[in-house]
């Protein structure tokens, strides 16, 4: 039985966009990107990080199906980028579905799989590629990345170690945050 079987219809497409769609957030936040292909750039690195993530036993079956069945339903993406404006509240709405149906272990998994996309997303077009990612292992980069973003909510000038822009930390403060609370 699929894992995202014992979700409602509705739970599983939110779930499932969520992974989409808090990259295309991520990427929206900060328009300032030049030249013009920052987009696609960023775009590329979410579906990058999206098919590691499928790819993870590190992150459960639950997650890695989320990740696998977002990048299979690419003919929802249009419209799931349309509904960035509502990602925050979305997440909220999925973190307490997911306390109620998933164990406890899926839901930090769930929270740090959206942390790791929107963190890709954020430093997408500063880095040259995912050595570090390959070199290094998922729990150890989600590990490392995890801190830094953690650094971000108590350092104002921690944006610059992570090579983001204020409005890129900005946002991952506000994910962290909702996630937390």
């Amino acid at each position: 039985m699929s894992e995202l079987q014992r979700f409602l219809p509705d739970d599983q497409e939110l779930l499932v966009s969520l992974f989409y769609r808090v990259g295309q957030w991520m990427s929206s936040v900060d328009d300032t990107d030049t030249p013009q292909d920052s987009e696609q750039v960023e775009e590329s690195r979410m579906i990058r990080i999206l098919t590691k993530l499928s790819d993870s036993k590190s992150v459960g079956a639950l997650c890695s199906e989320i990740a696998a069945e977002s990048l299979r339903q690419k003919g929802s993406w249009s419209r799931w980028s349309r509904q960035t404006d509502s990602v925050i509240d979305d997440i909220h709405r999925a973190k307490l579905m997911m306390k109620g149906q998933a164990t406890d272990d899926e839901f930090v998994a769930f929270g740090k799989s959206l942390v790791t996309i929107a963190t890709a997303v954020a430093r997408a077009y500063r880095e040259s590629d995912d050595a570090e990612f390959a070199e290094k292992g998922f729990l150890s980069w989600l590990a490392e990345k995890k801190a830094h973003v953690t650094l971000a909510l108590t350092d104002s000038e921690s944006y610059k170690e992570l090579n983001i822009s204020p409005a890129e930390d900005t946002a991952l403060t506000e994910l962290i945050f909702v996630l937390k609370n």
